[in-house]
């Protein structure tokens, strides 16, 4: 059975020459491609650079209203052209050449919400440690912090019952949010093990002390550890506020947003970042944060 799928990019300043692989790799897969813009400073340099590309759509935000907004207004595009399936995308992000067709097999259920592929993050898992992997060739995902937006392939009738994304998160924990309130309503997400996607998560600083402790050991938690992703104190903020509220609104949230392992992982952080960056700042930004979390209303 063929399904209509389409596919969205959500921009903001994005990398042209980076985001022209990631355009280039879907557009033979997908019927469309939305381009939507969230107010970039190089917005006319990517309608020049798609300006001769056939069925593709560049939406100008005009104003940054965070990834959530952009994310329903591309939802919303692919219903109003009555596409099925929807696949989401980071600008930075590069997907297999084969992921529509590898996630095609898993289309049928009327269960399935969410089909997120193996995730090559920050160069924590190399590709070829990912093709040496004994994986499953699928997983069900019930963890809702283990499906993240980019290269996610989402069920555009279901996630619209559900009421989308929550515009009042902005950014981080979107997906989270979307994945537990698909989980809540008794439908599937599904991790497609034979496909991958590559994503860089802010600027990766490499820890040599856990890559060899990984190395020797084989831990995963070292595999993690070892690179570093640092991000500014406003995403921070948002991060810190945007767990909490997930804690306090879902029962099953996922052992990375409970406070514990927030807590940990800002420790982490603060031994780890840039010796430049006030730890005092990172600090206010995420207590801050913390406080704030009320003010989010529920999607």
């Amino acid at each position: 059975m063929n399904y209509k799928i389409c596919a969205g990019i959500v921009l903001y300043n994005p990398e042209i020459e980076l985001l022209k692989k990631n355009v280039e790799v879907l557009y033979k897969q997908v019927e469309e491609i939305l381009l939507y813009d969230n107010g970039s400073d190089n917005i006319l340099k990517v309608i020049e650079a798609f300006s001769n590309y056939e069925n593709i759509t560049i939406k100008n935000g005009i104003k940054n209203k965070g990834i959530a907004h952009a994310l329903n207004e591309i939802l919303e595009w692919a219903d109003s052209k009555n596409y099925e399936w929807v696949l989401t995308m980071d600008q930075d992000s590069i997907c297999s050449k084969s992921i529509i067709k590898e996630y095609s097999e898993y289309l049928n259920s009327d269960k399935v919400a969410l089909i997120c592929p193996f995730v090559l993050n920050n160069g924590k898992v190399t590709f070829e440690e990912y093709k040496k992997m004994n994986l499953p060739k699928s997983s069900e995902i019930t963890d809702p912090v283990k499906c993240i937006t980019s290269a996610c392939l989402t069920n555009v009738k279901i996630t619209k019952k559900l009421k989308g994304f929550n515009d009042s998160l902005f950014i981080d924990c979107v997906d989270i949010d979307l994945n537990c309130k698909v989980l809540e309503a008794g439908y599937r997400i599904i991790q497609v093990n034979t496909t991958y996607m590559i994503q860089q998560m802010g600027k990766g600083i490499e820890i040599p002390l856990f890559d060899k402790l990984q190395r020797i050991t084989g831990a995963d938690i070292f595999k993690r550890a070892k690179v570093v992703a640092t991000y500014s104190n406003m995403r921070l903020y948002y991060h810190s506020r945007n767990s909490r509220y997930i804690r306090k609104t879902y029962k099953q949230h996922g052992r990375q947003t409970s406070a514990l392992f927030i807590f940990a992982y800002y420790t982490y952080f603060s031994i780890f970042y840039p010796h430049d960056r006030s730890r005092i700042k990172m600090w206010k930004a995420m207590i801050a944060g913390f406080m704030d979390y009320k003010i989010i209303k529920k999607g």
